[in-house]
C-alpha cells in the first residue's frame, strides 16, 4: 500500500508529463484532496451496493466479518473520566466514513478482555432507557456517539479499548499507509486524472471562445 502523497505525486507526475517541477502550476495538496475524496466514494459504493437485499428498498448497514480487512484501521484508547456525564469516554483520533447506520465504526472492545464488546445505541435511546431499572439490570455494555467523543456505559466501564473503524480519508495523516483493496489505487489514479483532464478542456473551451470572439 502506498500514502495519500505518494498517490498524489504519481498523479501530477502523470500531469507533468513524467517529471515533477518545482514551478508546476498544479498545488499536489490540491491533488491530496481529489484522492480523499475518490477513496471515501470508491468505500461508500462498494459496502452500499454490498448491502442491498434482493427485495430490499433500503440499505442495511455493513457488518464487521463483511467489511474487507484492507479498509478496517485498528487503534488503541485510553478512556477518561467525564464528571458531567458520570462516564468515561475516548476522544477520537480519526474519524470513520459516512456510511448506513453509522457502520463506520465496526467494532469496539475493551482490551484487557476481547471477549466484552460494546454494541451501539443512540443518544436519545440513551436518555430514554437509562434510568429504568429494567434496562440497568441487564447490564447491557454500551458505547454513545456523540460529536468527536465515545461515551461508554456505567456497569462495566473499560480502562482501554480496541476500536476497528473504516476511517475517513481526511482524518489519516499524510504518512500513513492508505488503506484500500487491490485495484482502487488505479482506480483512484484514474479518476483523479479524468477529472484534470475535463477541467484543461473546459478551460481550453473558454480560452478558444474568448479568441474568436
Amino acid at each position: 500500500m502506498a500514502t495519500r502523497k505518494q498517490i498524489a505525486e504519481r498523479i501530477l507526475r502523470v500531469l507533468q508529463g513524467g517529471e515533477v517541477t518545482v514551478d508546476s502550476d498544479i498545488d499536489i495538496r490540491e491533488i491530496m484532496l481529489h484522492v480523499d475524496s475518490e477513496r471515501d466514494n470508491i468505500i461508500q459504493q462498494k459496502l452500499t451496493s454490498s448491502y442491498k437485499g434482493m427485495r430490499q428498498l433500503s440499505t442495511q448497514a455493513p457488518v464487521p466479518h463483511t467489511v474487507l480487512g484492507h479498509y478496517v484501521s485498528e487503534d488503541l484508547y485510553t478512556t477518561s473520566y467525564d464528571s458531567s456525564r458520570d462516564q468515561r469516554y475516548i476522544s477520537l483520533g480519526q474519524y470513520p466514513i459516512d456510511l448506513p447506520d453509522g457502520a463506520g465504526i465496526l467494532f469496539i472492545k475493551d482490551s484487557t478482555d476481547m471477549s466484552i464488546s460494546f454494541g451501539r445505541i443512540s443518544p436519545g435511546t440513551e436518555a430514554l432507557y437509562s434510568g429504568l431499572p429494567s434496562f440497568n439490570a441487564s447490564k447491557k455494555d454500551y458505547y454513545v456517539w456523540v460529536g468527536d467523543r465515545i461515551y461508554f456505559s456505567d456497569g462495566n466501564p473499560p480502562q482501554t479499548v480496541l476500536l476497528g473503524m473504516v476511517a475517513m480519508s481526511s482524518s489519516l495523516s499524510d504518512t500513513a499507509l492508505y488503506p484500500l483493496s487491490p485495484g482502487d489505487e488505479s482506480a483512484i489514479v484514474k479518476s483523479v486524472l479524468d477529472l484534470y483532464n475535463l477541467m484543461n478542456t473546459v478551460k481550453q473551451d473558454f480560452m478558444n471562445d474568448n479568441i474568436d470572439q
